[in-house]
């Protein structure tokens, strides 16, 4: 039986991805493996909001940083976009009606990761 997809997100700084997701998209610290406990990278940073669990990892193992695209299930896409504009986040995208019942819209995190919000107009 399943139970969730965890998706890796490439990045290229542990503590400004940190800030960035739990400062500005409201995620929180779930945990974060440094084999060198010395030093900031490599680390896998486990974040999560709700019921959206993400890995955050500059582990060179796990892909470059930037470059993937993620869409994440809200209930209500205007209220999260309203919230990440409030917070200062850079390059929010419109709000888009889509033709197969989705409202969405996304942004780009600091190292070129896409990130789409999506709410089932169905549902």
């Amino acid at each position: 039986m399943f139970k969730i997809a965890l998706p890796i997100l490439g990045i290229s700084n542990s503590a400004s991805a940190e800030k960035f997701y739990c400062g500005q998209l409201g995620f929180r610290r779930k945990y974060a493996y440094r084999p060198d406990p010395a030093k900031l990278d490599p680390c896998w940073l486990g974040v999560v909001r709700d019921g959206a669990h993400l890995v955050l990892s500059s582990f060179d193992g796990d892909g470059p940083p930037g470059g993937r695209n993620l869409q994440i299930y809200v209930e209500d896409a205007a209220a999260v976009r309203r919230e990440f504009q409030e917070a200062g986040v850079p390059g929010v995208s419109e709000l888009f009606d889509q033709t197969w019942g989705n409202l969405e819209f996304s942004l780009v995190d600091p190292d070129g990761n896409r990130l789409g919000f999506a709410q089932d107009k169905g549902s």
